[in-house]
């Protein structure tokens, strides 16, 4: 699999867990909810925007080593 489409994996599964966390959210208000999402949701979605921010990092490094790669073959 690819950087790119693990990263598009990343993404989509990211907003299946938003969904299905705001449909808990509408059942669950009370401040074990606030604390849940504050010490546990949000931590987690700054991790998988990092995430996807490091998966777009290496499939641009991967193309460019490929085009280098490439690149020096033609030249040879």
């Amino acid at each position: 699999m690819s950087a790119i489409e693990s990263r598009a994996k990343l993404v989509q599964a990211a907003k299946k867990l938003r969904r299905q966390w705001e449909q808990v959210q509408e059942m669950w208000r009370d401040e074990n909810c606030s604390q849940f999402e504050k010490n546990v949701m949000e931590p987690l979605e700054a991790d998988i925007r990092a995430a996807v921010v490091a998966f777009e990092r290496v499939g641009t490094m991967l193309h460019n080593a490929r085009q280098d790669c490439g690149a020096s073959k033609e030249v040879n």
